[in-house]
């Protein structure tokens, strides 16, 4: 019987340009880059960009930073879920981003969320006293 550690440790550049899903198992974004804390190393953002890998031609329209905190591995391929209901209301936000993105218009969670709501079928948390 394998050891359950053995899962433990991955590498997620190997995840870099591959799609992420939501919790229905859609497509939503493509990972575009990871960013981590230059003191410490980890991982603070994930920068995504909506739609899939197929619709990744040249450079990307938008980018969304969403805190690591909001995403699992999960599946038979161990792909990238985020849900929105994972992560801290502390981190829908980010402070700082590398100098890389000085120029770009990088988005949050909140238009991230926004952009689902309004391009896709999975955003958000529905009751039934919706």
């Amino acid at each position: 019987m394998p050891d359950p550690l053995d899962k433990v440790i991955f590498s997620l550049s190997a995840l870099l340009g591959t799609e992420v899903y939501s919790t229905k198992g859609k497509v939503i974004a493509v990972l575009c880059d990871v960013v981590c804390n230059k003191d410490t190393g980890k991982i603070t953002y994930l920068i995504l960009c909506p739609g899939s890998a197929e619709e990744q031609t040249g450079e990307p329209a938008d980018y969304f930073a969403i805190h690591h905190s909001f995403f699992y591995l999960g599946g038979p391929e161990e792909s990238l879920t985020y849900s929105p209901k994972l992560g801290n209301d502390e981190h829908s936000f980010f402070l700082d981003l590398p100098e890389q993105y000085g120029d770009t218009d990088v988005k949050d969670i909140t238009d991230f969320n926004s952009y689902l709501y309004t391009h896709t079928t999975v955003a958000g948390h529905r009751s039934d006293n919706d």
